[in-house]
């Protein structure tokens, strides 16, 4: 039975026209049955092509000829990433073609998406709308479960949102809507459905990277085999000891480690060499490359490229830090952790591109619960955008997100291949792709009645007067655990309705030297302290 060229439905045996689209049905369409899906799984072997004509349909047999293997897209814009590796596009294409041949041992069959060179639309790798339209144009037909990126955002670009979370950070740069194919700013409101996404993950780059250098990723994560247990090592600032170690004990017995008692001078001395699963609760910085443990007014660099090439053994990370996933702007790895460890055995990181938030003492919220869910799921042998996709369904599973969540969801990205695993999977097997069966997917759309914006208000309004002696209790209560006064004392704080839900904040931004830090406190109109934020 053939298949429509422009939308992939079945059709009936002599029609003209497609039932579900209306298209006209060309008359040498190839049927594609049970018989012939044998003959049509080696139509790409050896090849990279881009199904530069008759697109719809050569990505519909990418898709059936898969056959249990996941499906997925490894997309870049070949001329610019050449270009930048300094060497010549069929150079890189060669290493792209031996990447997706070994893919196949892992049951993964990628398909390349020059985004330069595509047959289906004129996609600007700077523009990521459009970027977007091509990929939902892909999925309607082939359902991929996977999206790997190569590139930095001068060959892939990333998203810029207006920052609606009332910090410095003027923007927010994010992967986010590749994962969604949703452009629309997180703080409008969209109901986001995370088991019908596609699971993605980038390998950045850098100018003057060569190609020799870039590819050190695919050969760790080719010849890697997925190991029987993972083996944890957590650090956390002495500041959110407790919350670190509420997140540390779902995936460790052992006890984390703590800075300042750990910093640059000893960190690689108490690191396992066995390692491959790591945790960080430290502060980051858009200043320096370095990631932070804290004590009182205390900051010692603790963590940097330098120690993370040391590690010795394929790994996976999650990190809370501010910044933690810097590598923009014309970084290089002597600048950048995560472009480090791209290229010294990091199999998947977690990190974030902007200020991020969390508490100093249990429930974990925001950053705890992204990074936390990650690492917990990563341990269960689920693979890196499984783990990912996971991670922002727990994030956005409270009820009404305030600006501080979405910021989370939106500053949060998974760098690697995302179908790698560090560990066997004893869970059921996810869905290969966005659904069972070829269908178009669902593309949530804003929900202007839950957008979460933040409106300044004043200091001397009966819902702040309702919170300054509730705001007094509450340091007592917590004074053995964490005290306040250090963030608050000759602070002004800034008082915000959040969103539409009778939920406020009061902001106070303090600095501490050449250390400048925020800390958040929610409270509903009747003044009763909801939870307490602290920039990583």
């Amino acid at each position: 039975m053939p298949y429509c060229e422009n939308c992939g439905h079945k059709l009936s045996d002599g029609a003209n026209f497609c039932e579900e689209c209306g298209a006209k049905v060309s008359l040498d369409l190839n049927p594609l049955d049970e018989n012939s899906r044998d003959k049509e799984s080696s139509f790409a072997e050896g090849s990279i092509s881009t199904f530069l004509s008759n697109w719809q349909l050569q990505w519909l047999k990418a898709s059936m000829s898969s056959g249990s293997s996941e499906l997925g897209i490894i997309m870049t814009d070949v001329s610019a990433l050449a270009n930048q590796l300094s060497c010549s596009s069929s150079q890189l294409k060669s290493d792209i073609a031996d990447y997706i041949s070994k893919a196949k041992a892992r049951n993964v069959h990628y398909h390349l998406l020059d985004i330069g060179n595509n047959g289906i639309c004129s996609a600007k790798s700077n523009d990521v709308w459009t970027i977007v339209e091509l990929l939902k144009q892909i999925t309607s037909v082939a359902c991929p479960k996977y999206l790997f990126i190569l590139g930095n955002e001068e060959i892939i670009n990333v998203m810029s949102w207006e920052n609606e979370c009332k910090d410095s950070d003027e923007n927010v740069l994010a992967d986010l809507p590749y994962v969604t194919l949703d452009t629309n700013s997180p703080w409008n409101g969209q109901q986001y459905d995370f088991s019908q996404v596609l699971r993605t993950g980038r390998l950045p780059s850098y100018l003057g990277e060569s190609l020799d250098e870039f590819v050190k990723y695919f050969a760790t994560s080719s010849n890697y085999a997925p190991e029987s247990k993972t083996k944890p090592f957590g650090l956390s600032a002495f500041v959110w000891q407790k919350a670190s170690e509420a997140q540390y004990e779902k995936i460790s017995q052992d006890e984390i480690e703590i800075s300042p008692n750990i910093t640059l001078v000893n960190v690689s001395q108490v690191i396992p060499q066995n390692v491959n699963l790591f945790y960080f609760n430290l502060h980051g910085s858009n200043q320096t490359e370095f990631w932070y443990g804290q004590q009182d007014f205390s900051y010692p660099e603790t963590f940097s490229p330098e120690i993370v090439k040391q590690i010795k053994y394929p790994f996976f990370l999650g990190v809370e830090a501010c910044y933690g996933a810097r590598y923009t702007q014309g970084l290089a790895p002597k600048d950048s952790i995560v472009l480090t460890a791209m290229q010294n055995r990091c199999l998947a990181f977690l990190g974030s591109s902007r200020i991020a938030y969390g508490p100093c003492i249990p429930p974990g919220t925001c950053a705890d619960i992204i990074v936390g869910t990650f690492l917990k799921k990563v341990q269960e042998g689920k693979s890196a955008g499984d783990a990912y996709c996971d991670a922002l369904s727990a994030l956005m599973s409270e009820k009404d997100a305030d600006d501080s969540t979405i910021k989370t969801l939106a500053e949060f990205s998974l760098y690697g291949d995302p179908s790698i695993q560090l560990v066997y999977d004893t869970q059921q097997k996810y869905a290969k792709g966005f659904n069972q069966t070829v269908s178009r997917i669902k593309i949530p759309m804003p929900d202007v009645y839950r957008a979460v914006k933040s409106v300044l208000i004043e200091k001397d309004c009966n819902v702040v007067k309702a919170f300054l002696p509730k705001l007094e209790q509450y340091q007592v209560k917590v004074k053995t655990s964490f005290d306040m006064s250090d963030y608050m004392q000759g602070i002004e704080p800034k008082y915000y309705k959040v969103g539409t839900n009778n939920l406020y904040q009061a902001v106070y931004e303090k600095s501490f030297g050449d250390w400048k830090s925020l800390m958040k406190i929610y409270f509903d109109g009747n003044g009763n302290i909801k939870k307490q934020l602290f920039s990583k």
